[in-house]
């Protein structure tokens, strides 16, 4: 029911419950009390919750077991756009998907939509025998997880605002099991069966985008919603979607990921190829921000988000930067920890998957506890910045591994798992806050794209770097072990080309090769693969450290942290106790 015919006289006791805004939309503007929510709204926030559910299981899956896709496809030197491809349909898709879904108010069809799309390229991944099919799977599959945004804004959105933090911990533990089912499910399958295990992987991730594009149809039913651009033909409001400023920036992105992630493994990094790529795809980037500045104030970069002051318009382009951290760190670990432990520690891929859950084991326990300490506190500081600092400490520690530390390896990622169950949901709770509801979406999707350009750069920077080192560590430190070992100078280059490609017939005619040799370049092997893989840890936990900093100069939110609920999907009354206590 809708309050009518107040007493002004009186207005310091009236409950107000569900009114029709400005826009004619529904909402509970009652900031003082808390609303009595339903079965309806509870419904809704579990579709959700299985969206994000899906969205990590096709994040965290495929890099536990990359380097055995990469194989089955031909794709080992190029297998980082595996992944990527992924990151990169959500870095340039998810701000059009959340402006469309402000612009035809239409997020239920669009969920359930890049849902059947992502049920669509899990059927096509299975069937793959060549890196084009399986990155094109991929890149539907993105089109679920470009989705991301509308996963986080739609439960704070029906929820009350107070609760924002609490919401976005509710769903990172769906993520957290997520990334811990996703991993033992596909090292299972693939230590069962190596050839086909990541295969069957897909199809039931099908399975689940399918079950999820149903309880998105059936969970999640808002009533209808309006805009001031109701009045609009449908190519009218097309026309007000950034179409310019997300050509711009899959064109500028998808240069310079070509560029770093080719660079040094296909083609050399001076050549004209390579540094031609490099430079127009920057360019382009860059003309991408221009656009957004002086081309037009209602794009992708929307203005009114970087309006309001220290408590809205900074904290949102700190809680962006903030994000892009965030992001670095996290990839370091997903993409490169399993390569860190295939490596040094363990090669079948279920006790490969075992080692990888500790961190979500450890983010999940902890996310709640970061999400009601902020509702507590009403402020998202002191958790991000504890958040940032264990978690910039646990890629310290991964810095510092050895092959013979396999056991802190495992203590190292749950305290990096402890750290980040904070960042994640501290920072779009921010965001959430810091921005008017008409822009929520939006901005979301902002924070998302940032997050998945920072995942896509960095790990080609990571990428990048670790084969430079790999190149210069694998020779040198497999020539002096077996050079101290007995072997002769003169078989030493013979011997290294058949070790690092795993030649064994190529081994059995080098001369002077014995066990014991085999055994040192084996051991130097690890060290040289631990000594590369160090270098991603360090760049990681400088960008880290960083963050930590920035986290202080934070707005204050906690006059927003009240009982207003944005987008209800059903009318909502003041609790009873809570009433008669007025």
């Amino acid at each position: 029911m809708f309050t009518k015919d107040i007493d002004h006289s009186r207005k310091d006791d009236v409950v107000l419950e569900n009114e029709k805004a400005d826009d004619g939309n529904l909402v509970y503007s009652d900031a003082e009390t808390e609303p009595d929510l339903h079965l309806r709204t509870y419904v809704a926030v579990a579709s959700m919750f299985l969206l994000n559910y899906v969205q990590i299981i096709a994040l965290t899956g495929t890099p536990v077991v990359l380097s055995s896709i990469a194989a089955a496809v031909n794709g080992t030197k190029t297998e980082t756009w595996i992944p990527n491809s992924l990151s990169l349909v959500q870095a340039v898709f998810c701000p059009v998907i959340a402006s469309a879904s402000d612009v035809f108010q239409a997020r239920k069809v669009i969920l359930v939509v890049t849902c059947l799309t992502s049920f669509v390229g899990s059927a096509i991944a299975p069937g793959s025998h060549s890196l084009a099919r399986i990155v094109s799977a991929q890149t539907l599959i993105g089109f679920g997880f470009a989705a991301v945004p509308l996963a986080y804004s739609v439960p704070s959105e029906i929820l009350p605002r107070k609760w924002r933090a609490m919401t976005q911990a509710l769903l990172n533990v769906a993520a957290s099991l997520a990334a811990v089912s996703a991993p033992l499910i596909i090292g299972g399958l693939t230590s069962a069966y190596p050839q086909n295990g990541w295969r069957y992987f897909y199809w039931i991730q099908a399975g689940i985008w399918g079950l999820t594009a149903i309880g998105i149809f059936f969970g999640y039913t808002p009533p209808s919603r309006h805009t001031r651009l109701d009045h609009m033909s449908l190519l009218q409001k097309i026309g007000q979607l950034d179409l310019i400023g997300a050509f711009l920036l899959a064109a500028g992105l998808s240069l310079i990921l070509f560029a770093v992630t080719s660079g040094g493994e296909l083609y050399p990094w001076r050549s004209a190829r390579i540094v031609a790529t490099l430079v127009v795809g920057l360019v382009v980037f860059a003309g991408f921000f221009v656009y957004e500045w002086r081309g037009t104030a209602t794009g992708i970069l929307h203005h009114d988000l970087f309006k309001g002051g220290k408590n809205r318009g900074r904290t949102f382009v700190l809680c962006v930067f903030l994000i892009m951290m965030e992001g670095c760190l996290l990839f370091s670990y997903i993409i490169f920890y399993p390569v860190l432990t295939v490596d040094l520690y363990e090669t079948d891929s279920f006790l490969l998957a075992s080692r990888i859950v500790p961190f979500w084991i450890a983010c999940g326990i902890c996310t709640s506890i970061y999400g009601y300490t902020a509702v507590r506190l009403s402020s998202i500081r002191p958790g991000l910045a504890i958040g940032f600092l264990i978690f910039t400490a646990g890629i310290v520690g991964l810095a510092t591994l050895e092959p013979n530390d396999s056991t802190s390896a495992i203590v190292f990622v749950a305290l990096a798992g402890i750290g980040f169950a904070a960042p994640l949901i501290l920072i779009i709770t921010g965001v959430q806050l810091s921005t008017p509801h008409s822009l929520i979406a939006t901005a979301t999707a902002v924070t998302t794209s940032a997050r998945a350009i920072a995942a896509t750069t960095f790990t080609a920077i990571f990428s990048a770097a670790l084969g430079d080192r790999l190149r210069v560590y694998i020779p040198q430190y497999v020539g002096d072990a077996v050079g101290r070992a007995g072997l002769p100078s003169t078989s030493i280059p013979a011997f290294i080309a058949a070790f690092t490609e795993n030649d064994q017939n190529a081994l059995r005619i080098v001369k002077g090769v014995t066990p014991s040799i085999i055994q040192a370049a084996t051991m130097a092997l690890k060290q040289a693969d631990a000594d590369g893989l160090r270098v991603v840890y360090i760049i990681a936990a400088s960008f880290g450290a960083v963050a930590c900093l920035a986290c202080f100069f934070l707005g204050d939110l906690s006059m927003e942290m009240d009982y207003r609920v944005d987008a209800p999907v059903e009318e909502l009354q003041a609790k009873r106790h809570e009433r008669s206590k007025a």
